[in-house]
């Protein structure tokens, strides 16, 4: 809590550096801290000994800014994550140096410098960055304004439009002179950029065109949250979404029915698992997690889908250094119509081939 005098407080006394310099000491705090929040880890090539991350963050009554940025890593918070750490809040994060690669509950693209986008803590995410300096504000859901509180995950302004620069300024302005204002002056100009953000984050266009609200997209969102339970199918599916079980098969005929796209579902997030274990993973964890019955029942699918069984893919990531290039791979393809992992995959096996050719 804070003290009656935020009017006159300043905000240089809130502000707490990042003790740590470049190295192992710094890897293993920045996990340590990160842990709590995101599955995170450094590219296998990475030498840990010359790890950077660094940073300043000001907590305020009701939001945190933060200034940080540092080298090659990547982080996740899959659903099992959010079941075990759930948290109510949300961020709008903008990149000032650098580049990440992102894919927000499977909405894939590629950031730039000055690019700000909507995080929702709730919501599936991954992202890996070569290298980066970038500006957080963080703040609780239920007390941001109601056009932040909907379906904004993922979504991006970017300095091209006149409401991304402008809304960009405001962030900059706000840590080049925090400093300088009082505790209760930050918290005042940090609720006006929520207020600005609140107007334009739900209006903007993202990489790939798409409905927020279409019966794929929500479906989506249901299956992965419901991807651990074997029992979950299409009449679940159907009350979920609130939808006759008619209309439901009718909206997923082009996909080869409900039953068919839910075990495409289980089987890509199985996939996405494999890659990313770089063999920490059992097989038989892996088909617990995503809701297949037996191990059995498991590689018969996962054969049929990628003509490799699920132990052949994790050795070929393994050889191939796992989430580390699957990663990398997608920083230079964000823009694949398929699944990150599975275009991925493909290409991992067109490599081989031709090696051993």
């Amino acid at each position: 809590m804070f003290e009656a005098d935020t009017n006159a407080r300043s905000c240089a006394s809130l502000g707490i550096v990042w003790p740590y310099p470049p190295g192992v000491e710094c890897f293993v705090a920045w996990k340590a801290a990160l842990s709590k929040l995101v599955d995170c880890a450094i590219p296998a090539e990475t030498d840990p000994a010359a790890f950077d991350f660094h940073g300043c963050t000001w907590q305020l009554p009701e939001a945190f800014l933060q200034v940080n940025g540092g080298s090659a890593m990547m982080m996740s918070r899959p659903q099992r994550v959010i079941d075990d750490r759930p948290i109510s809040q949300m961020s709008i994060y903008l990149l000032t140096e650098g580049s990440v690669v992102t894919d927000y509950d499977g909405h894939k693209r590629t950031h730039v410098p000055g690019d700000i986008v909507a995080v929702d803590y709730s919501l599936p995410y991954e992202s890996y960055t070569p290298g980066y300096e970038g500006i957080t504000l963080t703040f609780d859901r239920a007390n941001a304004p109601s056009g932040l509180q909907g379906n904004v995950h993922g979504m991006v302004l970017n300095p091209s439009s006149s409401a991304g620069y402008l809304l960009g300024s405001q962030i900059r302005s706000l840590v080049d002179h925090i400093d300088g204002l009082s505790v209760d002056q930050a918290q005042s100009a940090v609720d006006g950029i929520l207020r600005f953000a609140a107007t334009t984050l739900p209006a903007a266009t993202p990489g790939k065109t798409r409905d927020d609200f279409s019966v794929l997209n929500r479906a989506h969102r249901l299956a992965r949250k419901k991807m651990s339970d074997p029992d979950f199918g299409p009449e679940d599916l159907a009350l979920e979404l609130g939808m006759s079980r008619s209309k439901l098969f009718r909206s997923f005929e082009e996909h080869g029915g409900v039953q068919r796209w839910l075990l495409g579902e289980r089987l890509s997030a199985a996939l996405q698992a494999i890659v990313r274990s770089d063999g920490k993973l059992k097989i038989s964890a892996i088909a617990h997690q995503n809701g297949f019955r037996s191990e059995a029942h498991f590689s018969r699918a996962f054969r049929t889908r990628y003509e490799m069984s699920p132990s052949a893919a994790l050795a070929l990531t393994m050889r191939a250094q796992g989430s580390a290039l699957y990663l990398s791979w997608a920083e230079n393809d964000a823009g694949t119509e398929s699944s990150t992992a599975e275009a991925w995959l493909v290409s991992a096996k067109a490599r081989e081939s031709e090696d051993a050719g």
